[in-house]
């Protein structure tokens, strides 16, 4: 048998890639099989962090080859598939959703589009799956910027680029979800009128269907403004029993269905009820006093501040004005030249809800230094200094860290001794200089 120069020289370099990723497998595979002892977790889990960048680093090359062979038009002649997402689904074997998403990277990496994301993933300040969420961020914002204002698609792209690594590079814990609100965030604040347009579009096309089947069950599907789910989970949460240990078990999707057909029951038979009805449901939402009061017609570009709820939710101000008659106003005042918070000292242990409203301003999830993407509303006020340790009641001193990083931050506290993991570095290790070639023999 035999074969062209051009076929064997590229199928010895598939079998050189496929002989050497087989062997660096066995090699970690070997690596890893042993169990570590309880002093050598942190050190095994910073190798973990190393492996999977290298990794990454593999996946990010084979995925600029992909979007290369697909650039060429040999994709399809070939690999026989149209676009690169439905290649990777087919070949790779991923979810749709995924291979979109390394589709929508590998695209802009080629082309380009995103020069910093492809710095921060060449310095291992952010993972292969962070860059696709800040690809797809990017994207969205995209299709959705003002055009008027911001004609070319490309430059946008790099704007939102810029300011997404920019907050990245000073927080190097971001995960891919809280990126992905990032994007939004900063998209919002380049097109000030997104939010509100996009409101109202969710209100015209608002729609609530009840679908029944064959089998003597039912699908409730619906769609519309953001800010109606916010009011539909709090709702639904009031209404939720806990969970009962002793009782039968029950899932929370069980117990929410339960709380949501109680909902149900409670409003009709209050229909005809002409007593005012209670206040609702607490949803914290920060506004700035102008913008609310109209002063401000919209936010700024390059302006943070917004209507959010306290999980990073952007809502119109139609909406916000909408639940205002309603509602409960707070007033919270920080100096804008020092920034000191309230504080209590230490005549307090619980951090009254003042104090955690401007402790928490800014945090839309825990506060956990390695990442948590719990929300801020599933959270706890805990001292970062502890208060059994001398730490005061101020803003300055609570953050919000959910139920199992709070306890766990006491039981390090406790243990000071045990070795605990310090998170992934905000930039991956440096290789080591290439070898030098040995000398040529004497002859």
């Amino acid at each position: 048998m035999t074969f062209s120069s051009t076929r064997d020289t590229a199928t010895m370099g598939h079998s050189s890639a496929v002989a050497a990723m087989r062997k660096a497998r066995e090699q970690v595979t070997h690596t890893f099989e042993a169990t570590p002892s309880a002093g050598a977790v942190a050190e095994v889990l910073d190798d973990i962090c190393q492996v999977w960048h290298d990794m990454d680093q593999a996946k990010l090359h084979i995925l600029m080859r992909l979007a290369h062979i697909h650039s060429t038009g040999n994709l399809l002649e070939v690999g026989g598939q149209r676009t690169l997402a439905g290649w990777i689904t087919q070949a790779l074997g991923t979810s749709p959703a995924e291979a979109r998403s390394l589709a929508c990277l590998a695209d802009s990496l080629f082309h380009e589009r995103l020069p910093e994301t492809r710095q921060a993933l060449d310095s291992g300040l952010l993972s292969l799956g962070e860059a696709t969420a800040t690809a797809k961020a990017v994207e969205a914002a995209t299709k959705t910027r003002d055009e008027t204002e911001f004609p070319d698609p490309d430059a946008f792209r790099q704007l939102m680029d810029s300011g997404m690594m920019a907050v990245k590079a000073d927080n190097p814990a971001l995960s891919a979800s809280q990126l992905a609100r990032l994007g939004r965030r900063i998209s919002v604040q380049l097109h000030p009128t997104l939010v509100e347009d996009e409101h109202r579009r969710a209100h015209r096309n608002r729609r609530l269907d009840v679908l029944r089947s064959f089998e003597g069950s039912f699908y409730l599907q619906a769609s519309g403004p953001e800010v109606d789910a916010e009011l539909l989970e709090k709702a639904v949460a009031a209404f939720t029993k806990p969970l009962n240990p002793t009782g039968p078990r029950q899932s929370k999707a069980e117990r929410s269905y339960d709380a949501f057909m109680k909902l149900i029951r409670s409003a009709l038979g209050h229909q005809n009820c002409t007593k005012p009805p209670g206040p609702l449901a607490m949803i914290n939402v920060t506004v700035p006093l102008d913008v609310y009061t109209g002063q401000r017609a919209t936010v700024p570009k390059g302006d943070g501040d917004g209507a959010a709820t306290q999980d990073g939710m952007l809502l119109a101000m139609e909406a916000v004005r909408a639940l205002s008659p309603g509602s409960v106003l707070r007033r919270v005042i920080t100096d804008p030249a020092t920034g000191k918070p309230l504080d209590v000292g230490r005549g307090m242990r619980n951090a009254p809800e003042q104090i955690r409203t401007v402790a928490h301003h800014g945090r839309t999830t825990c506060a956990w230094p390695q990442g948590c993407d719990v929300p801020i509303s599933g959270t706890e006020a805990d001292h970062v200094t502890s208060y059994s340790r001398g730490g005061r009641t101020s803003a300055e001193n609570i953050q919000p860290l959910c139920s199992t990083h709070n306890r766990l931050k006491w039981r390090r506290e406790n243990n000071p001794h045990r070795a605990t993991w310090k998170g992934r570095p905000a930039h991956r290790r440096p290789d080591p200089p290439p070898q030098p070639e040995p000398p040529p023999p004497r002859e």
